[in-house]
């Protein structure tokens, strides 16, 4: 389900944004905690609706681009052998280990000396920032478990043996050195989950410790499921991200296109790489759910905002992602195996006629990071809903070609090529912090038992009559003729078309007598 208050929130936040930058500087204002965040050029300071933090984002720029395609990971030089000044140790007491690690983590600084850049070129790697302790004590465990029951057998044997010189029964020796060899055998296994409890506190503890120094780690598993299922995801789950180009496009349209549809959106074959990927603490859980009970008030009724603040956690994640088209040749199968789309533009005059001209869309480069707030629940599919926020306008940099017999990649012409890639900026401007999306996962994953596409609020039903009096508009034709009329319906002058009449030709007064009926949709 898609976020419906997500156009009334923006605008607030629109609002919000212009009172701050025209407020007078002589006006008292509320005191602000002084944040050491340093906002460069090209940099701005807003809030991440993820975490509830000031953060400072930035639009991708030719850099970034260039880190997406030759990339590296940040590695201490401890897990290169190489000489470090700082390095992190399991025999470490935790103040240092926490020190070490913040003194090694990007982003800068870092301490000199004790990070290196590994370039990763495409390989499969799966180097660890900060990887589990060196030392690992699980042989000792499964030696200690083997001379354990060693013992224990010869204490059994000893004890009776020896009882048995001295005098003892068997009858009352046997018991006793079953309690006295059960006793040490119990005391071993004790130890020895001591030892591994002990062993994977450690590990959860340099976890915790990693997420709360935001410390990356290599994504090249996810990566390699991404390449399994990207070719298996339905493209009608694109169809939202259609409908908002195609209306970005329609109200930026140049003069000379009459009108411009999205006929069809596909992710390809060659699957989106990530980058990095961390989990964010969650802090601030006050300040948020006050903002989000607020919200609820205004917009939904007091029995669903209750269900929706019912008790629950949040896993916060931040991936950077990164595409790059694959190189195709001239055939259409080639092509279609990166992410594309069709549009259709009809150039001509605006109201009065429309030549089609069919554009195939290659989407060559893509280079972002996003932010994602997953609310959890105990109920399945155990994700109620899914905020996200992209942090800075993506790169995006797309080929425009005509799908002619010979077709001519047409990307420097401004007219298509740049009016495309603008639409798609515009496009993801509206997710970009503090700007949010809202998804509701559950209904989603979930579904319904009845299969529907619209969730329509009503019928709009329509009843074509007839057309008097329409100017000829061809020089053809006969005298009181010269025409070819139609009628199309949409809920906007340069909307998609909703319903379509049949054409009558060579009249200027045409009868159609049909009905058509429209769902309204919320």
């Amino acid at each position: 389900k898609l976020d419906r208050d997500k156009a009334t929130r923006d605008k607030q936040i629109d609002e919000q944004r212009k009172a701050q930058a025209a407020q007078k500087t002589g006006d008292a204002v509320p005191h602000q905690q002084s944040s050491d965040l340093h906002v460069k050029e090209h940099q701005q300071r807003v809030t991440d609706p993820t975490t509830g933090k000031e953060v400072v984002i930035e639009d991708v720029n030719k850099e970034m681009v260039d880190a997406a395609k030759n990339p590296v990971l940040s590695v201490p030089n401890a897990n290169l052998d190489k000489p470090t000044p700082v390095k992190s140790d399991p025999s470490q007491s935790m103040a240092e280990y926490k020190h070490a690690q913040d003194v090694t983590a990007p982003p800068d600084p870092v301490a000199e000396g004790s990070t290196s850049d590994v370039p990763i070129h495409g390989e499969k790697t799966n180097i660890l920032f900060h990887p589990t302790p060196s030392v690992s004590y699980e042989p000792f465990f499964a030696a200690m478990e083997k001379k354990a029951s060693a013992l224990c057998l010869g204490v059994f044997l000893g004890i009776v043996f020896v009882g048995n010189i001295f005098g003892g029964r068997l009858l009352g020796l046997v018991p006793l050195a079953m309690c006295v060899a059960s006793g040490v055998f119990l005391w071993a296994k004790e130890v020895i989950r001591s030892g591994r409890e002990v062993e994977w506190d450690s590990e959860k503890t340099r976890g915790r410790t990693a997420t709360a120094n935001l410390l990356p780690e290599s994504v090249e598993w996810m990566n390699t499921l991404l390449g399994v299922v990207w070719g298996l995801v339905n493209p009608d789950m694109f169809q939202s991200v259609a409908d908002t180009l195609e209306d970005v496009m329609q109200a930026s349209v140049p003069g000379i296109i009459e009108n411009v549809r999205v006929a069809e959106i596909n992710q390809g074959s060659n699957p989106i790489r990530i980058l990095s990927l961390r989990a964010l603490p969650d802090e601030h859980m006050k300040e948020m759910k006050q903002a989000i009970h607020e919200q609820n008030k205004k917009t939904k009724d007091p029995q669903e905002a209750a269900a929706d603040e019912e008790g629950g956690d949040y896993y916060n994640l931040e991936v950077s992602f990164a595409y790059h088209a694959a190189p195709s040749g001239k055939r259409a199968s080639d092509r279609a195996r990166n992410m594309h789309m069709q549009l259709v533009f009809y150039l001509g005059i605006k109201g009065l006629f429309g030549v089609p001209l069919p554009i195939f869309v290659e989407l060559q480069e893509l280079v972002g990071t996003v932010r994602l707030r997953m609310a959890m629940t105990p109920e399945p599919p155990f994700l109620k809903t899914l905020t996200f926020t992209l942090m800075g306008v993506p790169h995006v940099q797309a080929g425009c070609i005509p799908m002619v017999e010979k077709g001519v990649n047409i990307l420097n012409l401004p007219l298509i090529s740049n009016f495309v890639n603008y639409a798609i900026g515009a496009a993801a401007s509206m997710y970009v912090a503090p700007k949010s999306m809202s998804l509701d996962m559950r209904a989603m994953l979930q579904g319904d038992d009845i299969t529907k596409d619209v969730e329509a609020l009503g019928i709009m039903w329509i009843r074509i009559h007839r057309a008097v009096g329409l100017s000829k508009q061809d020089k053809r034709g006969s005298k009181h003729g010269g025409s070819d009329p139609y009628i199309t319906l949409s809920f906007s002058k340069y909307g998609k078309p909703m319903y379509c009449t049949r054409v009558i030709t060579d009249d200027l007064n045409p009868i159609w007598e049909e009905t058509a009926a429209l769902l309204v949709t919320p």
